[in-house]
């Protein structure tokens, strides 16, 4: 269908592509009114942060909260489809280039992002990146990376979030999710560094799992805060840009 999608002139996007292009007009557009009720007003309004395409995305799947992860699939895909946001990766690929496989390191030689066995990642433009996302790695069903890895995440570390762009048959031809995030330059901090942003967070560490932290007010679980998913910034302050929440024991995710 799209032959050349660095030519881009041929397909009537300008200097953008068709991802870029589509992406942007549609942010630009009226925002879709968030009426989800599936977690608190604070956390809506992480998921709202992920762009109208991310809240349109969760309102297609009401009714779909119980459903299994084969016909959650089928409805987004149907979504994308309706949408105009399902990719193939040569197409990502063609606008966006090679993902980095190694370290993108700034010009200062500090790391800045790794593509690795759950994302694959691309250059945006100079102050994002583009994710393909595999969602079964921690996630039983694809509501549950639009709840905790965009939503939580939105809400909890807002200086990194995700937008949804769109959606596409990833790496091992899994389900991912495309999103975008700013790229933040810096180098990786250290396990103690890490520790005391979370204690100022108001997290404390769970010595049952590597890597995790428990909210303090019960709220909040938060996985994979390995120092790889850190960076601190030429600011001095701290990122993290690949967390893990859901939400703690004594929550429930409510119905759409």
């Amino acid at each position: 269908m799209y032959n050349d999608i660095k030519d881009c002139s041929k397909n009537g996007f300008g200097d953008k592509g068709r991802i870029r292009a589509g992406f942007e007009n549609y942010r630009a557009g009226k925002p879709i009114l968030n009426n989800s009720q599936r977690l608190s007003k604070d956390e809506e309004v992480g998921r709202s942060k992920g762009g109208s395409r991310n809240v349109a995305a969760t309102l297609f799947l009401r009714g779909y909260e119980s459903a299994d992860t084969a016909k959650q699939e089928q409805a987004l895909t149907e979504f994308a489809n309706a949408n105009g946001c399902w990719f193939t990766l040569e197409e990502i690929e063609a606008e966006f280039g090679q993902e980095f496989f190694k370290n993108l390191f700034d010009e200062f030689g500090a790391r800045a992002a790794k593509s690795g066995a759950e994302a694959s990642i691309y250059r945006y433009d100079d102050k994002h990146l583009l994710k393909v996302i595999r969602y079964d790695i921690w996630d039983v069903r694809p509501l549950g990376f639009l709840d905790n890895r965009i939503a939580l995440h939105n809400k909890e570390f807002p200086g990194t979030y995700y937008e949804l762009i769109g959606f596409c048959r990833g790496k091992y031809n899994k389900f991912s999710f495309v999103v975008k995030q700013p790229y933040i330059k810096g180098i990786e901090p250290t396990e103690a560094e890490i520790e005391a942003e979370m204690i100022k967070r108001g997290y404390s560490k769970d010595y049952l799992y590597e890597a995790a932290y428990n909210s303090d007010d019960g709220n909040y679980i938060i996985r994979d805060l390995h120092v790889g998913n850190w960076i601190k910034g030429y600011n001095d302050k701290m990122y993290c840009i690949d967390p893990v929440p859901c939400l703690g024991l004594k929550r429930k995710y409510e119905k759409i």
